[in-house]
């Protein structure tokens, strides 16, 4: 007897238009990065003529510094908005292109903080300079690290991502979840297309179900009234073969995304405590020279 609910085979793909939401806010933080920056060069260049021994600590190369550590907690806040306090106002697509600009815009302030001297001197740093100035070439350097990581991971996330979108296009389903519940329900349908059939039709069913090439599955030799299901049944495996190739393409992609994230992540958390360090040590230097000198 013939199983006539084949919804699944009768459903047309959606094709549906997967891609990231558009969002201004990707201008907006890049024209506001641009504009400090471009204020906090202007008195660097000015600084440089008027002090004859331009250094960390004195004016305005100390406030650099306090302006790239602000940046820094900025640049944080969009792990906060992403995983923790997700009442903060705006989109996440808006804190990660503030997470990218300030990012960036805060080691190019960095480097004027210090007149880029531990830049300059990269290859004659000893390992005892990395606790001087309360580990000031220490946190330039994880800063430095931390960025890179962050670009690199930007360049990974976006390739994947339309990665992910042009596949889940490409197989008319969507992305790996949605693929998933496609692939249970074909079961189903098997199951449901070999009820009552011969223990051979049974037995391709099943073979065919836990193979990972269908090709490979002897077909059975099936009674005059099982030929018109056995079809459908084929149908349905080349389908999902088909889907499975595509899982497995979305889900090494999503594999891919989720390997750089438990690389940056760590090293963003230790990259913020020795930045964290450095800032913290110079400020209370700062505060209490303010104190004993009243």
């Amino acid at each position: 007897m013939a199983v006539t609910d084949r919804a699944p085979l009768k459903r047309q793909s959606e094709r549906l238009n997967w891609k990231k939401p558009r969002t201004k806010a990707k201008w907006l933080w890049f024209a506001c990065s641009l504009l400090l920056y471009a204020g906090i060069t202007a008195w660097y260049f000015y600084a440089l003529k008027t002090q004859k021994y331009p250094s960390p600590s004195n004016d305005p190369f100390r406030l650099f510094g306090i302006v790239a550590f602000g940046l820094v907690l900025l640049v944080a806040c969009y792990s906060l908005r992403r995983r923790f306090i997700r009442i903060l106002p705006g989109h996440v697509q808006d804190w990660l292109w503030l997470h990218t600009w300030f990012g960036i815009t805060s080691i190019l302030i960095a480097l004027e903080h210090e007149n880029y001297q531990n830049l300059k001197d990269f290859y004659h740093v000893s390992p005892g300079r990395f606790l001087e100035a309360g580990g000031g070439i220490s946190a330039l350097y994880a800063l430095i690290l931390l960025v890179i990581s962050g670009i690199v991971g930007r360049l990974i996330d976006v390739q994947q991502a339309r990665r992910i979108a042009a596949e889940a296009r490409h197989n008319g389903v969507g992305i790996a979840g949605r693929v998933e519940e496609r692939l249970h329900e074909f079961e189903l349908l098997i199951e449901r297309l070999g009820a009552g059939k011969s223990a051979e039709f049974k037995q391709f069913s099943t073979s065919a179900l836990k193979s990972k090439n269908i090709q490979k599955v002897l077909l059975p030799q099936c009674e005059p009234n099982e030929q018109e299901d056995f079809g459908h049944v084929c149908d349905v495996l080349s389908k999902r073969a088909e889907l499975l190739k595509s899982l497995q393409r979305l889900q090494r992609a999503q594999f891919l995304i989720q390997l750089w994230r438990s690389v940056h992540i760590p090293l963003a958390c230790l990259a913020l405590g020795i930045i964290c360090t450095h800032s913290l040590v110079e400020l209370a230097k700062m505060a209490l020279h303010l104190i004993l000198h009243k």
